[in-house]
C-alpha cells in the first residue's frame, strides 16, 4: 500500500471494534469508585462524544485532562490510544497502549486484544516512515488522425504556416509512458480537527506519435513536473506544480525547422480541491505558461498564457457513475497580437462503470478565442472562433488474458469554426490501444 492510500486510509473497523471492546472490557482502578465518580464520567462522556464525532484533536486534550488528574483510568487511556492513531501520532497511541499493557491487572483476553492493535499500529508506523513510493503507466497503440497538418495544442499552428498542405489523413502508432515518484519526509500539520500530510512529487512523461507517411507531422514531448502537495483526508488536498513540456515536431523537412525542438513551455499550476462529502468535490486551478519557441519565424508567438477554472465532480449509482463539469478562462499574451488570444471555456464529462472491469466516458469541450490582431493577409480579418470537441472512448481489464493490462479506446472529434477561412477545420482521432499500470 503506497503512502498516498494510507494517508486516505481510516481506521480499520476490524480494530476499532477490538478496541472499543477492550476499553469497555478494562475494569477501572480505584479512582471510579470516588465520590466524584459522576464527574469523571461526565468528563469521560464529553471526551467520547468529541472523538466519535471526528474531532480527534479536542478529544485528545479532554483525554489528557482527564488523565492528568486520575492516571490509573485504563479506559480513557486506551481512547486516548484510539485519538492518538486517528491523529497518526504512533509512538503516542503506542505508549499509551504500553502503559496499559504493564499493568498485571489487564486481564489476559484484553491483553491480546492490546497486542494485535499495538501491532497494527507498528504496521502503519512502517509504512508512513517509507520515504519513496514509485508509480507509473505505459501506452502503446495506433491513431487514425484525418487531418494531420492542424498543428499541436489547438492553437499552435507549425513554422507559421499553418495548413500549407490541403487536409491529409494518416495513421501514426503512439508511445506514452510516465513515472510517478512521491517523496514523504514525514511531515505532518493539523488542520482543524483533522491531520494534514505534507508530500512532494515528480512525475515525468514521455509522449510521440509517428505517422506512418507524414512523417513531417511527427509529434513528441518530454514532460517534467514537480512540486509540493498538502493533503488532508476527508477535507481538501493542494498541489504547486513546476512543469516544463519539451516539444518535438516534424521529420526534418518541414521549411523552416530544423526537425527537432520545436518549443519549450514552462508551467506553474497551484490547484485546491475541496471535499464535500464522500461523494463530491470541487476543485479551483489556476496556471501560467511561458511558451518559448525555438525557430526565428515562430518567435511572434513567444508569450505567456494565464488560466483559471473551478469545476466540480460528483459520484452516483453507488459509485459506478461519475461526472464533471468546469468552466475557465484563459488569456494568451503573445508577442505579436495576431496570435494573442482570450476566451472563456466550458466542459461536462462522465464516466460509467458499464460491465464487470470496463468502463465507458465521454467528455464535450467548448472554448471560444477572441484574437487581438489581424492576419497579415486579406482579408485583413481578427480571428473569432470557436471549438467544440467531443471525445468517447472506453477501457476494459484484460484480467484473463492479460494481467495487469487493460485495452483503451477512442474517437475524438474536433469543429473548430473561423471567420478566417483557413482556420475553419474539422478533425477527427480514432485511437486503439494497451496500458499497464504499475
Amino acid at each position: 500500500m503506497t503512502v498516498v492510500r494510507l494517508i486516505t486510509k481510516p481506521l480499520p473497523i476490524f480494530f476499532l471494534s477490538l478496541l472499543l471492546l477492550a476499553g469497555s472490557a478494562v475494569v477501572l482502578a480505584d479512582d471510579s469508585a470516588s465520590d466524584n465518580q459522576q464527574a469523571i464520567q461526565a468528563r469521560f462522556d464529553t471526551a467520547m462524544t468529541a472523538l466519535n464525532a471526528e474531532r480527534a484533536y479536542t478529544a485528545r486534550k479532554l483525554l489528557k485532562e482527564l488523565l492528568a488528574d486520575y492516571p490509573t483510568l485504563h479506559r480513557a487511556r486506551l481512547e486516548l490510544a484510539r485519538a492518538n492513531y486517528l491523529i497518526r501520532d504512533f509512538d503516542a497511541a503506542e505508549a499509551e497502549i504500553q502503559t496499559v499493557l504493564a499493568d498485571p491487572e489487564v486481564p489476559a483476553s484484553v491483553r491480546t486484544t492490546l497486542l494485535a492493535f499495538q501491532a497494527q499500529i507498528r504496521d502503519d508506523k512502517q509504512t508512513f516512515a517509507r520515504r519513496h513510493n514509485w508509480s507509473g503507466q505505459v501506452y502503446a497503440g495506433l491513431m487514425y488522425d484525418s487531418n494531420v497538418n492542424f498543428g499541436i495544442n489547438d492553437v499552435i499552428d507549425i513554422n507559421g504556416l499553418p495548413f500549407i498542405n490541403p487536409e491529409l489523413s494518416d495513421t501514426a502508432a503512439v508511445l506514452d509512458a510516465g513515472i510517478l515518484h512521491t517523496y514523504n519526509p514525514n511531515l505532518t500539520f493539523r488542520s482543524g480537527e483533522k491531520t494534514g500530510y505534507f508530500l512532494w512529487q515528480t512525475q515525468g512523461n514521455g509522449y510521440y506519435r509517428a505517422y506512418f507517411d507524414e512523417s513531417d507531422f511527427n509529434l513528441g514531448v518530454l514532460t517534467l513536473r514537480t512540486g509540493p502537495a498538502w493533503v488532508v483526508p476527508d477535507e481538501w488536498r493542494a498541489s504547486i506544480g513546476l512543469q516544463g513540456d519539451q516539444i518535438f515536431f516534424g521529420g526534418g523537412n518541414q521549411p523552416g525547422s530544423s526537425g527537432g525542438k520545436l518549443a519549450f513551455f514552462t508551467t506553474l499550476n497551484p490547484q485546491i480541491t475541496w471535499i464535500l462529502d464522500d461523494r463530491s468535490d470541487v476543485t479551483l486551478e489556476a496556471s501560467a505558461t511561458d511558451r518559448d519557441y525555438e525557430e526565428a519565424i515562430d518567435t511572434p508567438r513567444n508569450g505567456r498564457e494565464y488560466r483559471a477554472g473551478i469545476s466540480a465532480s460528483r459520484l452516483y449509482m453507488d459509485r459506478k457513475l461519475g461526472a464533471q463539469a468546469g468552466v475557465a478562462y484563459s488569456s494568451f499574451k503573445a508577442r505579436a497580437r495576431r496570435y494573442a488570444h482570450k476566451g472563456p471555456e466550458v466542459y461536462v464529462g462522465a464516466y460509467y462503470e458499464a460491465w464487470e472491469r470496463g468502463q465507458v466516458y465521454a467528455r464535450l469541450s467548448y472554448r471560444q478565442f477572441d484574437f487581438k490582431g489581424p492576419e497579415l493577409s486579406p482579408p485583413f480579418q481578427i480571428r473569432d472562433e470557436d471549438e467544440w470537441r467531443l471525445i468517447v472512448g472506453f477501457r476494459h481489464e484484460l484480467q484473463s488474458v492479460l494481467p495487469g493490462w487493460e485495452v483503451r479506446g477512442d474517437i475524438s472529434h474536433t469543429l473548430n469554426d473561423s471567420n478566417v477561412q483557413l482556420y475553419d477545420y474539422d478533425r477527427t482521432q480514432i485511437s486503439l490501444g494497451l496500458q499497464r499500470s504499475f
